[in-house]
């Protein structure tokens, strides 16, 4: 059963979905504005402007920082809203569970700046976190998520050495026309209070700008995952996006790829992000931070530092 402080966001965003009008690009980035003033420091971590990227861009650096370890989080909005430094709150959050320095970037957004503007500033971003620690995590939210898939299908065609694993949350996976007329996105409107019919259409049309939707770098979920490094995935059974965490996650897994996915019941899209006001998005922060441990520490397929068992067969003969 949901907590209680869950059963009080969903009233808000019932009450908000219910008084919904015609979708508004200049009031949805207001909205987002609007959120990111709402964000306090947390004790033990310095947010500070990551000057060497877009402005905009921040670096959450929690004390007694570890320097082998990074991540990279990209913020959500559609691809045409959403702003780093809302995403502080949920940065802080990872910097404290993990002890590692986290990067938010800006990048631009459609229909101003549309595919692959944003892509071309994540990878800027990434490259400058391989400056700060020799190893990446990258992870990201919704379009963010979509962003982060990018990035490390790009790094990993480049064959770079410092991916370590990647943390995608309700992810955008698929941008296909169809995608948004069939599956989840049509068979869960009604328990999906955050994200209106006509959004997944605006992503296709503004992100894209005429570009085609199957690129793999723009719908990852068509993409050959191949050689990706551990991935987890978190989404809820009751969003749209249900079916694009699903399918990446199936194909990542038939491509060989170790895959934690959590589908959580009746949480609201990207709950993640009210962590340390809701039970259930400490709950999920708690467990992301404990795959990126675990990760970090070389405890998955084929890493150097499994637990048990002999180390060669010298042990054994």
């Amino acid at each position: 059963m949901p907590s209680a402080t869950y059963a009080l966001m969903e009233g808000w965003f019932q009450d908000a979905a219910a008084q919904r009008g015609p979708m508004n690009l200049a009031a949805d980035r207001e909205q987002a504005a609007g959120l990111a003033d709402m964000y306090r420091p947390l004790p033990g971590v310095v947010d500070e402007p990551a000057e060497a990227l877009r402005p905009g861009s921040y670096l959450m650096t929690p004390d007694g920082a570890r320097d082998d370890m990074v991540i990279l989080f990209i913020h959500g909005g559609g691809f045409r809203s959403g702003l780093a430094r809302g995403a502080r709150g949920l940065g802080a959050h990872l910097a404290l569970a993990t002890g590692a320095r986290v990067l938010l970037p800006e990048y631009r957004l459609a229909p101003e700046d549309p595919f692959p503007a944003g892509l071309d500033d994540c990878l800027a971003a990434f490259d400058h976190a391989a400056s700060l620690a020799p190893r990446i995590v990258v992870a990201g939210e919704s379009a963010g998520a979509n962003l982060a898939l990018a990035v490390l299908l790009r790094r990993l065609s480049e064959r770079h050495p410092g991916i370590l694993a990647g943390v995608l949350y309700a992810g955008v996976f698929d941008l296909r026309k169809e995608r948004f007329s069939e599956g989840s996105w049509t068979a869960n409107a009604d328990t999906d209070p955050l994200l209106p019919d006509e959004l997944g259409q605006a992503m296709h049309d503004d992100y894209l700008a005429g570009h085609p939707a199957d690129d793999p770098l723009a719908s990852p979920v068509v993409a050959d995952l191949t050689g990706l490094p551990p991935l987890f995935l978190q989404v809820s059974g009751a969003e749209r996006l249900l079916d694009d965490s699903l399918t990446v996650a199936d194909r990542a897994a038939r491509a060989g790829v170790e895959v934690d996915l959590e589908v959580w019941p009746k949480m609201f899209h990207v709950w993640q992000t009210a962590v340390g006001f809701l039970p259930e998005a400490t709950e999920a922060v708690a467990r992301t931070a404990a795959f990126v441990r675990r990760v970090a520490d070389g405890r998955f397929v084929d890493g150097p530092s499994l637990l048990g068992g002999p180390a060669s067969l010298d042990e054994v003969l």
